[in-house]
């Protein structure tokens, strides 16, 4: 079990990827309802079998791109946890491939990017610094995001603006 937050080896990071990890655990440290069980980091090196990655987009170009240059793509992985039944209700990725940062939704079991809710997909590049700061500001927001569900149907979950009295017929599901 992870004693902080997106804990990994020494030396499995690189001095650019440690940087970026770095920030975004501090920052971690504030997030509602994000223990560091929850956190996880995934490091591929640059000859990652290329099965591992299915389908063709521009995800899946990044990866070609910093593999090409010798660069090991990172993910930083966040579980947002039913706060009742302690079943994870969302993943959230932050996949870092050379200068290149994809931020979405993931599938819980490939992490592959996934579009199931609103959350807005973020692409940008940058230093390793401004990435970290970027990846920590879009999983605080979306961590900090309160949700619900129907009293009688588990799913669709939605997210609700902070402060927004629960509707009639739904329960809490994080952050009320």
């Amino acid at each position: 079990m992870n004693d902080d937050w997106f804990e990994a080896d020494e030396g499995e990071l690189s001095l650019q990827h440690t940087i970026l990890v770095d920030i975004v655990r501090e920052s971690a440290r504030t997030w509602p309802e994000c223990p560091p069980a929850a956190t996880a980091v995934l490091v591929f090196p640059p000859d990652e079998d290329e099965d591992l990655r299915a389908s063709r987009d521009a995800y899946d170009a990044a990866w070609d791109e910093a593999f090409t240059a010798g660069q090991a793509v990172l993910t930083l992985i966040v579980d947002l946890k039913h706060r009742d039944r302690k079943l994870v209700v969302m993943t959230l990725g932050a996949t870092v491939a050379g200068d290149r940062l994809l931020c979405s939704e993931r599938n819980s079991s490939t992490y592959h990017p996934e579009s199931i809710t609103d959350v807005e997909p973020l692409e940008v590049t940058g230093s390793p610094e401004e990435l970290g700061r970027i990846v920590a500001d879009w999983f605080a927001e979306i961590v900090s995001r309160s949700m619900i569900e129907s009293d009688r149907k588990p799913w669709p979950r939605s997210f609700v603006p902070k402060g927004t009295p629960l509707p009639h017929g739904h329960r809490w599901v994080r952050n009320p």
